[in-house]
């Protein structure tokens, strides 16, 4: 090999020891290049377990403003309903105010017409003693205790028999209203068990007959 031959092989050497080192750093400056890229692209890759803070952050964004609006429109319904419950209430308080209940006037009942009672007047009364009995006197005894209440006796004598087992009472018919009164009147005096029925002769009030159960 000649001498031109071998300058000629030792520049192109050299030549290829320039170039690579002028393309080592331009090949460091690319993979540094590199390696940011794919950490960035590391950053941005959506992993199913663990998804990345931005979208989670914005979920919980929109969760916060979904309760908000929920919870502002509860409150804006109750307070409605209270202010609607409160207007019904005090429109009915006013139309009862307004509108009183009327009250049923009871019937008016019918007066009862009193009733009067008649009244026993010893001194009106004339009567007619008699003795149903065996016993003695026993006519006189009871006319004697009748005028004390202040009877009128206007005979005192003996019955048609002397076997009455009760005594008795005969009384004029426009007096039957007022007999009872005078057999209440004289329970202390005779006690007598029925009236006999319509005194039709005589002029006295009543004829009380004696009988034994007053013996």
């Amino acid at each position: 090999m000649d001498k031109e031959e071998l300058q000629t092989e030792s520049q192109a050497e050299e030549t290829k020891e320039s170039e690579k080192t002028e393309l080592e750093p331009a090949k460091k400056k690319l993979v540094n290049h590199l390696k940011e890229d794919l950490q960035s692209a590391k950053r941005f890759i959506i992993n199913k377990d663990n998804p990345p803070m931005y979208e989670q952050r914005s979920r919980k964004g929109k969760s916060g403003k979904k309760i908000l609006v929920i919870s502002i429109v509860l409150v804006l319904l109750l307070i409605g309903g209270y202010f609607i419950n409160k207007k019904f209430s005090i429109s009915s308080q006013v139309r009862d105010v307004v509108q009183p209940t009327p009250i049923a006037t009871p019937a008016s009942l019918p007066t009862p017409t009193p009733v009067s009672k008649p009244v026993l007047n010893r001194s009106d009364w004339s009567l007619e003693i008699l003795n149903g009995t065996d016993v003695t006197g026993a006519a006189r005894q009871i006319a004697n205790e009748a005028r004390d209440l202040n009877y009128l006796v206007v005979k005192i004598g003996n019955a048609d028999k002397n076997n009455y087992l009760v005594s008795q009472i005969l009384v004029r018919k426009e007096l039957e209203d007022q007999i009872e009164l005078v057999i209440a009147d004289l329970r202390d005096v005779i006690k007598i068990a029925s009236i006999a029925g319509e005194l039709k002769e005589g002029t006295a009030s009543a004829r009380i007959i004696i009988g034994e159960d007053n013996i």
